[in-house]
């Protein structure tokens, strides 16, 4: 199969060259339409309740689509070093919502099984604050939802505290040495 190149949709959009905050970037994401940029690094991260790539970086700021499993376990939990937006997207949406920005600190999550038996995608709008960004799910602070994510936040965070069922990337692993 012979591909043929063709214009790149978003090279009309002017990009800043930062925001001063995650909802002033998100403001902005949306009123150019949304656009899809996905980084040279492109990655899928795939935890136990859902699967993320990066559709948007610049900076320290990013959007990451997220598939959600069918009836995800969504602990409270926290995104330590990052601020996060929330657009929840299909059945009961309409039009584009944002929840309110998430600040370090603050926790969100349903804190038990939500019955979306179909899963359901998600957009999360984030401005990394002590990092280059990767993936929000490895930023966690509060129960894990298994260990596919557990070893997610292991990857990029091999010093902090992760146990059967928690996580909290603010704390370093305990020394097992005697």
């Amino acid at each position: 199969m012979m591909l043929r190149p063709v214009p790149n949709p978003i090279d009309h959009i002017r990009v800043p060259e930062s925001w001063h905050n995650v909802d002033e970037f998100a403001q902005w994401w949306i009123a150019v339409g949304s656009p899809m940029r996905f980084p040279a690094d492109a990655e899928i991260f795939r935890s136990d309740d859902a699967t993320a790539v990066s559709i948007f970086r610049h900076g320290q700021f990013q959007v990451e689509l997220y598939l959600i499993h069918p009836t995800p376990t969504v602990p409270n939990h926290e995104h330590p070093g990052v601020d996060v937006i929330k657009i929840q997207m299909g059945e009961g949406t309409y039009g584009t919502e944002l929840s309110p920005t998430l600040t370090d600190g603050e926790s969100h999550g349903a804190g038990f099984t939500i019955d979306a038996l179909k899963g359901f995608p998600l957009i999360a709008v984030q401005h990394w604050k002590t990092r280059a960004p990767i993936t929000i799910a490895a930023m966690w602070k509060g129960p894990t939802v298994g260990p596919l994510h557990e070893a997610l936040i292991t990857r990029f965070n091999p010093d902090a505290y992760v146990t059967q069922g928690y996580a909290d990337i603010t704390r370093l692993k305990e020394n097992t040495d005697v």
